[in-house]
Order: C-alpha cells, then sequence, then structure tokens
C-alpha cells in the first residue's frame, strides 16, 4: 500500500469479493470505504483518464495486455462502485427499508458516485495476437456485464439530478433511458444468450455467470419500471401502468426460472458467484416476490 500499482488495486478487489463469503457487521460500509480506497488510487494511476486519453489518440505509454488490464480494473471499479454505492441506505442488518414499487428512486442510496460513465471503456476487447483466449472471454463477457450495470448507473445519476421533481419517475429525462435496458439482449453474442422452453421449465445454462448476467438484467429492468409504476394510475384508460407491470412481471418470471435453473445445476455456489454474493440473490428474489403479490389478478 505505499505505491500506487494495478496489483494492488486486483488484490483489493479480489478481497473485496471474499468478503462476500462471510459477511460481518459492518459489511456493506467497509465494502463502501473500500471501493472509495479502489477508486482513490486508480485515479492516482490515470485510470480515469485512460480511455478518454485513448479516445483522443493520446498514448497511454502501456503495451497492449497491459493497456486491456488498465481497461478492465477500472471498468471493475465502475462497476463495484455502482453496485456498492447505489444500494447504500436500501439495507440495514439485512433489512430491506423499502417496498420494491413503492415511489423510491431504483437506488436509493448514493448519488455521489465518483467513476463518471463516460471514463469506462465497454466495447467489446480484441484478442490480442498469442493471447490467453479463456482470458479473453471473461473479459468480453464481464463487458456485457458491465453495459447493465451502467444504464444502472445513468438511472441513479438522473435521479440524483431530477429528484426533486415530481412525478420524477415518469419525467422525459428518465423515461429515454429506457433503450439502455431493452437494447441490451440483442447485442449478446450467440453463446451467452438463453434458449427458454415453451413448458415453463427451467431452461439450460452454459455457466453459472450466463444464468447470473441475464438474472441481472431482468432485475434493472425491474429497477428501472419500478418507479413508473408508483407515479402511474392503475385505474387510468390509457393503459400504461399496466403496460409496466407486464414488463416488471415478465421480467420476474424470467428472472425467477433463471435462478432456479442456477441452482439446480450448480448449486448453492452458482448463486453465490453473483457480485455481492448471495444477498444481491435474496435481494432479487424479494423484488419478484413483492411484484407477484401486487400483480392484479
Amino acid at each position: 500500500m505505499d505505491v500506487p500499482r494495478l496489483s494492488t488495486l486486483q488484490a483489493l478487489l479480489i478481497v473485496l469479493k471474499a468478503r462476500e463469503s462471510a459477511p460481518k457487521r459492518g459489511y456493506y460500509y467497509r465494502s463502501w470505504m473500500s471501493v472509495v480506497q479502489c477508486v482513490e488510487m486508480a485515479k492516482d494511476m490515470g485510470l480515469d483518464e485512460h480511455f478518454t486519453d485513448h479516445e483522443a489518440g493520446r498514448p497511454c505509454g502501456s503495451g497492449p495486455a497491459e493497456c486491456l488490464l488498465k481497461n478492465r480494473i477500472w471498468q471493475v471499479i465502475f462497476v463495484s462502485e455502482v453496485m456498492i454505492g447505489s444500494p447504500q441506505g436500501e439495507w440495514i442488518n439485512g433489512t430491506p427499508l423499502v417496498s420494491m414499487t413503492g415511489a423510491e428512486p431504483p437506488c436509493v442510496g448514493r448519488t455521489d458516485l465518483s467513476v463518471e460513465v463516460d471514463s469506462v471503456n465497454f466495447s467489446v476487447p480484441e484478442l490480442l495476437p498469442n493471447g490467453d483466449e479463456s482470458e479473453y472471454h471473461v473479459s468480453r463477457n464481464f463487458t456485457y456485464f458491465s453495459r447493465i450495470v451502467r444504464g444502472i448507473g445513468r438511472m441513479n445519476r438522473v435521479y440524483s439530478r431530477i429528484r426533486k421533481t415530481k412525478p420524477w419517475g415518469v419525467a422525459p429525462e428518465f423515461v429515454k433511458l429506457t433503450s439502455d435496458f431493452h437494447s441490451w439482449l440483442t447485442e449478446l453474442p450467440a453463446d451467452l444468450n438463453i434458449t427458454y422452453p415453451a413448458d415453463g421449465s427451467t431452461p439450460w445454462l452454459p455457466s453459472a455467470f450466463v444464468g447470473n448476467l441475464h438474472s441481472y438484467y431482468h432485475l434493472s429492468i425491474i429497477l428501472f419500471h419500478r418507479p413508473q409504476l408508483a407515479f402511474l394510475d392503475p385505474m387510468a384508460t390509457d393503459g400504461q401502468w399496466k403496460r409496466h407491470m407486464v414488463i416488471c412481471y415478465d421480467a420476474a418470471k424470467m428472472l425467477c426460472r433463471l435462478q432456479e435453473a442456477v441452482l439446480d445445476q450448480f448449486g448453492l455456489t452458482g448463486l453465490q458467484c453473483m457480485l455481492r454474493g448471495i444477498n444481491f440473490t435474496i435481494y432479487a428474489v424479494l423484488a419478484c416476490i413483492v411484484l407477484h403479490l401486487v400483480r392484479p389478478l
């Protein structure tokens, strides 16, 4: 910890993930402070300017492999900050403080996040000559996951600007983010897609990661549409409330099937592999339960 290093950042991120396996009292806040430490160290190394420097045609002085590593570490820090900072305050001692369909923001925690979305490289990495193909696929697959989190990050930042505007959940600036969420599936490569059996049974998953990846996606759909459920009138004749409820309910059904498939094929360890560990899985299940309870018959 005497000077900023890429290896130190990698170690801090590994420890951050390892804490999820045995969370203790104060785990959420300690995780947040670890993220703050990672962000500051990365900025000291110029990782926050690395992508924009390349976009402007300025070389970073690193070889191709280290350049990709810098992109990936900053991408992981961005994902960690959004997923750990945004929900801060939503849970106390494992108890949810808000309902999933109330008028609360999609992420009711911190809005003063430090990693700018535009400073992160979300493009699919290239396979380097003589590079490790398995390592390439890990980086590529995580990029598609980070794009989901990008949508959540943008949603959080828009909320921070318009939260005093009522009803903010149907404000044009918020609603125009729709394309961030609903275009994600069309961009996936074939090996990351999932085919759902018509009989309603659980789908086959090539890996726990793919199941969890789609779980995050369907949860993001719920997070985006739930404020609109709160601000729209269920009895209105325009049918907007019903449309948003159908979208959320379909996402909840898919999410349940996905988590059943992960549990069946990979056991509890498959669910623990989700970023934030088993607690995030519980959060996703609660989101689905509430939607099942409030759905009109």
